[in-house]
Parts: structure tokens; C-alpha cells; sequence
């Protein structure tokens, strides 16, 4: 299946005249099998509670500013080498899903994905054994320094690495895979907030108040998966052992380190063939976009048709998770940190018709109402959740 990216640049520049210069790309003409959509598989399964999951769609041509078709009513199931045969049902958006909720991949067990689309092509994965790795040694933060330049002035700047260790002490893991989710508190401003008390048009008077608000849309908690590929190889390693291994860094600007932050770490040990997917997928993502970057092509996974001759993009994989959680307090940093609701803007009249309008509270001792022009800046719960985690301290 040919899998083609085309980039061009033509620079014209005057020599002889001052004529205005120009850079204009070329779209080049494409061959229809250039432009013919592949099966897209987002799939792994894991030793953690859940349903298996699938995700099918279909890829489109580069030229195309559109976002990938799903694929739907095709028949999904995993089998495993003891028989076992797990059947996913699809939703309008093609995600498949086993109806069994808490499902557990077995460690030492062999998987297999296999697909029948409406149009009957049958892909098959290659069989991917869930290996059992080594526990995380330890996950701890480093603060750092890094120097950053605006108009000529260099800034120096305080972030937050968060960084792992682990190891091997039977020296038979040598790639390994990582992810990482994070969560964290916020709270809406309810003391000595801005509040305007006049309409367009009049002589502008502004006060500090406090604000009575619901208890119930007050506090939340944010929850993010990581989103970047992270493998790491300890091939050459002669003691099997990553150290300083970085799975986030969090800098001035951001909301997370506000008040109380927390990242799980998970760790996973891949096979040979696992890891150099995924090393050639990560390696795909990076410093794309400049005129001499690497040029984005297509990653070869471990499905294919039955009859042996079209790669689906994407990759099954069978994952056993070790974790290790690690908190973070407002005082453990000296990265500066802002509220997530500190560009937010309250009043407290009527405003146009068309201009939106959510209530946050009333000023406190009156019946006066407060309001914000976004829903985000009311409510938290339009951010998080204001369900306490289970694992928050």
C-alpha cells in the first residue's frame, strides 16, 4: 500500500530589481492509490481492571484537513492461548468495547486481535505475550533552571522535572514502556475577587468582594492521561537500570502546581518488536516541521490482512503495568504557578441580550448575584469533577 508525503517550496527573490519575494508551496498530483484510506487500530490491553478496548478508523490523505472516519459494524474479538475468546462491541464513533467491565490481561498469557470490517477484509494482529516486568524503583521531582529569551532579555525560569528510576535485578527486561496520569486540585477565587458594578456606557466602578458560592461547584479535581510516547532500551546498559528517566516537566504558567498536584507513574516491559514500533513512532512525532526536519511516513505495526499484503497502521499490545504514585504540595516547588480561573471576569449587572451569562454566586451579606461570561469560570465542576479521588491524601 503506498503510503506517500510530499513537501515543496519554491522561493522566488529578486536580484537585479526589488521586486517583493515570495514562498508558495506546490501541491503535487497524486496517484489515487496515494489518496485510498487505511485501517487505523488504537489498541492495548493491560493486566489493569476494564473492558478491552479497540479503536478503529480510517486514515486520510495528507492533503486533507479532516479528521479520520470511524470505522463501524465491524466484528472485533482478542483470543488469548488458552482459549479464550473476548468478543467488543462498536459505538457510532468506532470505539469497541468488551460488555465485561472489569476484565483483567494475565500476565504470561498470549493475545491476538482480529478484525472483520462491514466490507469483509479480515486483519489480523501478530500474537503479543503480556510480560511481567519489575516493580518502579522510585518516582521523585528536580527542580531546574532553564533560560528563556523575549526581546533580547534573557529570563531565568524555575520548572519542575518529575523523574523516575527503576531496574531489572534479573537483567531479562530491556525495553520498556511508560505513561503517566496525572490529577490535580482546583479551586474557584471567592475572596476578594474583581467585581465590575457597571454597565457599558457609564463611569466604571469596581470593588474586592466575597463571594457566597455553592459548595458544590467550589473545589474539583482534573485528571489527564499522558498523550507523548515514552519507551526507553537498557540494551547497553550493563547494570539493567534507568535512572533519571523524565516523564513530565512543569513550568511557570501552568494551574496544576497551584495547590495540590499528584502523577501516577505506569511502567511496562515490551518486546523487541514492541519497543522498535514504538521507538520508530515517537521518533516520527519529533521535531516535525521545519524545512529540514524529518519528513512524517508511515509506521509499520503488527496487523495485517489475511492475506498478508495490506498493513493496517497501528499496533495491539499486551501490557503488564507496575505504578507508583507520587503528591506534590504548593510548598514543595518555587515554579510560579497561577490559578486556572485567574483571567476570569465577574459582574454584577444585567448584560446584552447575546452575551453569555452563568451565576456564580451573590456577594456575601447581600442578594446581590455575581456573574461570568463563561460557564469555565462559574462552575469547576466545568474542568473536573468535584468527586474526591479514592487515592488523594
Amino acid at each position: 500500500m503506498p503510503y506517500k508525503v510530499f513537501f515543496a517550496l519554491v522561493s522566488c527573490i529578486s536580484i537585479i530589481l526589488p521586486m517583493e519575494s515570495c514562498v508558495e508551496p506546490i501541491t503535487p498530483s497524486l496517484n489515487e492509490d496515494d489518496a485510498e484510506p487505511v485501517l487505523v487500530v488504537d489498541s492495548k490491553i493491560t493486566n489493569e481492571e476494564g473492558p478491552f478496548k479497540v479503536k478503529l478508523t480510517t486514515s486520510v490523505p495528507v492533503n486533507v484537513m479532516y479528521y479520520p472516519e470511524p470505522v463501524l459494524n465491524a466484528d472485533v474479538r482478542i483470543s488469548d492461548d488458552h482459549g479464550n475468546v473476548y468478543q467488543l462491541i462498536g459505538d457510532q464513533f468506532g470505539k469497541y468495547e468488551t460488555a465485561e467491565k472489569n476484565l483483567k490481561g494475565v500476565p504470561g498469557y498470549s493475545y491476538r486481535l482480529h478484525i472483520t470490517t462491514l466490507d469483509g477484509m479480515q486483519y489480523n494482529s501478530d500474537t503479543v505475550t503480556m510480560q511481567e516486568g519489575p516493580d518502579i524503583d522510585s518516582i521523585y521531582s528536580e527542580e531546574v533552571i532553564r533560560t528563556s529569551f523575549e526581546e533580547g532579555q534573557a529570563n531565568e525560569e524555575t520548572w519542575l522535572n518529575i523523574l523516575l528510576d527503576t531496574h531489572d535485578p534479573q537483567g531479562t527486561v530491556k525495553y520498556w514502556y511508560f505513561e503517566f496520569e496525572e490529577t490535580w486540585e482546583v479551586k474557584l477565587l471567592t475572596d476578594n475577587i474583581l467585581v465590575d458594578h457597571t454597565p457599558s456606557g457609564t463611569v466604571q466602578y469596581s470593588s474586592r468582594e466575597k463571594i457566597s458560592v455553592n459548595d458544590e461547584k467550589v473545589t474539583c479535581w482534573v485528571t489527564m492521561s499522558s498523550s507523548s510516547i515514552r519507551v526507553a532500551s537498557t540494551v547497553s546498559s550493563p547494570v539493567d537500570e534507568i535512572k533519571g528517566f523524565q516523564l513530565q516537566s512543569l513550568g511557570p504558567g501552568e494551574d496544576k502546581l497551584h495547590i495540590r498536584y499528584s502523577i501516577l507513574a505506569k511502567q511496562s516491559s515490551l518486546s523487541r518488536e514492541q519497543y522498535d514500533y514504538w521507538k520508530q513512532l515517537m521518533d516520527a512525532n519529533e521535531d516535525v516541521g521545519g524545512i529540514y526536519d524529518k519528513i512524517p511516513s508511515r509506521v509499520i505495526g503488527n496487523i495485517t490482512s489475511s492475506d498478508g499484503k495490506i498493513h493496517a497502521l497501528g499496533s495491539f499490545s499486551a501490557l503488564s503495568v507496575k505504578k507508583k504514585r507520587l503528591f506534590i504540595d504548593k510548598y514543595d516547588h518555587h515554579v510560579e504557578t497561577v490559578s486556572a480561573y485567574g483571567n476570569c471576569s465577574y459582574y454584577d449587572f444585567a448584560q446584552v441580550p447575546w452575551v453569555p451569562k452563568y451565576l456564580l454566586g451573590t456577594i456575601e451579606g447581600t442578594e446581590t448575584p455575581v456573574y461570568c461570561n463563561s460557564n469555565f469560570c462559574a462552575d469547576c465542576r466545568d474542568y473536573g469533577t468535584n468527586i474526591k479521588p479514592d487515592f488523594w491524601e
